[in-house]
Formats: C-alpha cells, sequence, structure tokens
C-alpha cells in the first residue's frame, strides 16, 4: 500500500475574524460541545472518535463577498431538515432554500458561518 495515501480527514481547521462570533455559531447553535480551550482565541472541538475541528479567531476578513470561492467541509447529521430548520430559527443564513435530496433518504444543504465560510450538511430527512 502507498503509505503517503490519503485515507482520512481526521480535522479541519476554521480561521475566523471574531472567536467568540465563531465558537456561539458552533458551540452554541450547531452544538459542539466536546471542546478543549487552546488559548483565549482557538479551540478544538472532537467531533467522533477520530475527527475534530481546530477553530482560531483573530484573521483579517478577506477583501471578497459571500459569493467568492471558500473552502468548505461537510458534517454529517441524523436529519437534514431538523438542521436546517434550526440554523433558521437561529437566523444563520443558508444557500439553499431547503435541503436537497441526494439519494433515497439522503439530503444535503449549505449554511455560512460568521466568517462567510461555507459549512455543509448531509443526513437522513
Amino acid at each position: 500500500m502507498d503509505s503517503t495515501k490519503i485515507i482520512s480527514i481526521s480535522m479541519g481547521s476554521i480561521y475566523a475574524e471574531d472567536f467568540d462570533d465563531s465558537f456561539r455559531f458552533y458551540n452554541g447553535v450547531l452544538g459542539l460541545d466536546d471542546y478543549s480551550p487552546m488559548g483565549d482565541k482557538a479551540c478544538y472541538f472532537n467531533i467522533g472518535k477520530e475527527q475534530g475541528m481546530y477553530l482560531e479567531g483573530g484573521y483579517e476578513p478577506p477583501e471578497f463577498g459571500f459569493d467568492s470561492a471558500k473552502a468548505s467541509f461537510t458534517f454529517q447529521v441524523g436529519s437534514a431538515s431538523e438542521m436546517f430548520a434550526k440554523l433558521r430559527k437561529n437566523a444563520i443564513r443558508t444557500i439553499q432554500k431547503e435541503p436537497m435530496k441526494m439519494a433515497e433518504n439522503i439530503f444535503w444543504f449549505q449554511c455560512y458561518d460568521p466568517s462567510g465560510n461555507i459549512v455543509e450538511f448531509l443526513g437522513g430527512d
């Protein structure tokens, strides 16, 4: 086996302008509650047994708008429809008007985090 072959994604990283706003989004709205502080402007969220997400604040905003290309990542959820409703209830801007059916009982949609990064969700109805 090729020892350089990518076999999984172990961590995503978000570099945000405002750490507190982004922390409230990922922790409060999305419910990522298993985390370790890493100074006053960073933390690591544990997601499952082998994955996680690093969040660090204090970065300058990009010179482009919400419709510019950015990196993205996808969270798997039990119900894309329920997550969509939760985000709308919290006034989070979504890209689609509703989750899109991708396959039998697999739905997908995107939203923006406080820094304008695209966050994707994939799950059942």
